[in-house]
């Protein structure tokens, strides 16, 4: 007896798997596609003596193709934004099920990531105006920005247009997970609120409403059944 194949995922099993997961599929197709810039730019880096210029000098998709076009680091800036943001509402549950303690311990590390690349936004900036002011040396003059990079304590130069978008980057992942921490953190809370009102209305003790007796008159308690056999009496008069 010979086992049949698995056939393919139909275009209805593959709209029900959508519809239940949405967010994964869209982390999922978001973080394949920044892993696809990421490989295809990277691979670049051999032939550029300047850190990360192959992701600002191109242009995608190309723009007398299509109007909508932006550089390689822009692209992988969004996608990895959609893969980050979407994965966590993906794991939402998870994130619901951890410790107070554990939860607290994210947030102050997504706080230090958030503080430090906040500082390295506003020095990027600093030392990219500065040298855009100073710089006499590059052709043509005044000096295209994108090909603008910080030499300081560094064995190669690093375009600043791409470290500047990196930074950047982590900074609005790390404030998004501040702001989604924050949300489990209000959700758990109300959870337990509703969780211990519920268990005390369970706890309470049942009051019985009272019942008034049922009093039954003396007259009628009195009545005996009548035996038609027997004449009446008359009363001595």
């Amino acid at each position: 007896m010979t086992e049949g194949k698995p056939g393919r995922m139909t275009w209805t099993e593959f709209r029900s798997f959508v519809e239940k997961r949405p967010w994964s599929v869209l982390s999922w197709s978001g973080g394949l596609t920044a892993l696809a810039f990421i490989v295809y730019y990277g691979l670049q880096a051999t032939t550029n003596p300047q850190i990360g210029i192959q992701f600002v000098s191109a242009e995608w998709p190309d723009p007398s193709i299509f109007p909508l076009y932006a550089k390689p680091i822009t692209w992988f800036a969004y996608f990895s934004f959609i893969y980050w943001a979407a994965g966590l509402e993906s794991n939402k549950v998870h994130f619901l099920n951890l410790s107070p303690r554990f939860r607290n311990f994210l947030f102050l590390v997504t706080a230090l990531v958030a503080f430090a690349s906040f500082y390295e936004i506003f020095y990027n900036f600093m030392v990219w105006l500065a040298l855009e002011v100073l710089t006499t040396n590059c052709l043509p003059f005044p000096c295209n920005p994108d090909k603008v990079a910080s030499i300081f304590d560094l064995k190669s130069p690093l375009n600043l247009v791409f470290a500047t978008k990196i930074v950047t980057t982590a900074f609005g992942l790390s404030m998004y997970s501040l702001w989604f921490l924050h949300r489990v953190d209000v959700e758990t809370e109300r959870r337990n609120h509703t969780a211990k009102l519920v268990d005390m209305d369970a706890k309470a003790p049942l009051v019985s409403p009272s019942r008034k007796p049922i009093e039954v008159g003396a007259g009628l308690a009195a009545q005996q059944p009548i035996d038609r056999t027997v004449d009446p009496v008359d009363p001595v008069s």
